[in-house]
């Protein structure tokens, strides 16, 4: 059995945030009483201090997916990168403008940190249009981890005004390389 994966309270209050405006308050509320007493409880007591357990989030994911009509996948895609690119547009308006490639990429270790409890991130390239990070220490990455880390990074990029990111994972023995494109 894996070990479980955390992610900060402050970023699981902000998707259920999105949630709710995406499906509705009740619709949230309905699905979230599907969800075993244990995740309930786990998932009420978000606090921006608090770290939660990435697989009950990921439960209720699956449950709101189903009254959004999309996959797991495309609803976590969906929220993920309205959360995010509400975050650092809102933190960091001033510096995306000016901030080019290797400053923007540089500060994927440090955020990593804030929003995951296990793991490491580690710049292995970075150059105009492209970067590769290693994920380490965390060889049992679940696929919803590392699909946030993904769109997360990929919706900083476009926030700082890089067209067309995109990013694609590769799982290695440690955990995984993530490279990102993006058009000049």
């Amino acid at each position: 059995m894996t070990r479980p994966e955390f992610i900060s309270g402050a970023m699981v209050h902000s998707h259920i945030m999105a949630l709710q405006r995406r499906l509705t308050a009740a619709g949230y509320e309905r699905r979230f009483q599907e969800l075993s007493k244990e995740d309930q409880e786990h998932l009420r007591l978000v606090t921006a201090l608090s770290w939660v357990r990435i697989d009950a989030l990921e439960r209720l994911y699956t449950l709101l997916a189903v009254d959004a009509r999309l996959t797991v996948a495309q609803l976590h895609t969906e929220i993920a990168s309205e959360v995010v690119g509400r975050t650092v547009t809102s933190i960091w308006k001033a510096i995306l403008r000016v901030a080019n490639d290797d400053m923007l990429m540089s500060r994927a270790p440090a955020i990593f940190k804030r929003a995951y409890q296990q793991g490491a991130v580690t710049i292995n390239r970075s150059s105009p249009g492209m970067a590769e990070l290693k994920v380490a220490a965390w060889p049992d990455i679940s696929e919803f981890a590392l699909r946030g880390m993904r769109v997360g990074i990929e919706s900083t990029l476009r926030a700082a005004g890089r067209k067309n990111p995109r990013g694609a994972a590769t799982r290695t023995r440690d955990g995984a390389l993530i490279r990102f494109d993006w058009d000049l």
